[in-house]
C-alpha cells in the first residue's frame, strides 16, 4: 500500500486537491493555499501522487506546480509524444532569444524563469527572415494554444506558463541549446558537446523542445 492509502479520508481530500491544484493552475500554487503543500509530510504524499503519473512537484517562485520527470519526458520525446513540429520549435527558439536570452545578456532581466521575459512584437520576430510572417503568426497561434506560449489573440509575444513546468534539468538544456545555437564554435558550445557526450545525451542543435 501506498502512503496515501495509510492516510485519515480528511488528508487524502487535502492531497487530492493539491495534486489537481498543481497540476491545472497557470501561476505557481502558494504552499499556504493547501494544507497538503503546506504541510512537509503530505506534500511529500502529493509528490507520490503524482510520480504514479510520471509526474513530480516543482518549487517555482515560492510556489508550486506539477511537471513531467525527466526520465519520463525523455520517453515520451524518443515516441513523438509531446513533441513540437519543426516550425513551432523555430517560432519558439525566436521568442525565447529575444523574450529571455537577449535581455538577460543585455542586464534587463535578472530571473530564473522563462516567464519573467519582455514581450516581442510580431514584426521583431518576422525580421529574422527564416520564416514568414504568416508562418510565424500560425505557429504562434498554435503555442498559445498548448500554453507554450502566453495567452491572448494579440500581440506582444511572451513565453507561457508551460515553460514553468520544466525541471531544473530540462531548463537548463534548453539554455544550452540556444547557446549552442547562438555560439556553436565557442569554448562553453564545446564544454557543452563534451559533457552531454560523457553521459550518453546526443548532442542537440536547439531543435528538440522538452516536454514540459
Amino acid at each position: 500500500m501506498s502512503d496515501y492509502d495509510h492516510l485519515a479520508s480528511d488528508d487524502q481530500a487535502a492531497v487530492t486537491a493539491a495534486a489537481s491544484a498543481v497540476e491545472l493552475a497557470d501561476a505557481p500554487v502558494p504552499a499556504a493555499a493547501f494544507r497538503a503543500l503546506a504541510d512537509h509530510t503530505l506534500r511529500a504524499v502529493v509528490d507520490e501522487v503524482l510520480a504514479g503519473a510520471g509526474r513530480q512537484l516543482l518549487a517555482v517562485d515560492g510556489g508550486w506546480l506539477a511537471g513531467y520527470d525527466d526520465a519520463v519526458a525523455d520517453r515520451l520525446a524518443a515516441e513523438g509524444i509531446g513533441v513540437l513540429a519543426p516550425q513551432d520549435r523555430a517560432v519558439l527558439t525566436l521568442v525565447l532569444l529575444h523574450t529571455v536570452a537577449i535581455p538577460r545578456a543585455r542586464g534587463r532581466r535578472d530571473g530564473d524563469r522563462w516567464t519573467d521575459a519582455e514581450p516581442v512584437e510580431l514584426d521583431e520576430l518576422a525580421k529574422s527572415r527564416a520564416l514568414s510572417k504568416q508562418a510565424i503568426r500560425r505557429s504562434v497561434r498554435r503555442l498559445r494554444s498548448l500554453g507554450v506560449l502566453r495567452q491572448g489573440h494579440r500581440p506582444p509575444i511572451a513565453p507561457g506558463p508551460q515553460l514553468d513546468r520544466l525541471t531544473p534539468e530540462r531548463s537548463q538544456r534548453l539554455w544550452e541549446d540556444l547557446l549552442l545555437l547562438c555560439q556553436p564554435d565557442g569554448m562553453m558550445a564545446t564544454t557543452i558537446r563534451r559533457r552531454r557526450t560523457s553521459r550518453g545525451a546526443q548532442p542537440t542543435d536547439g531543435d528538440e523542445e522538452d516536454r514540459p
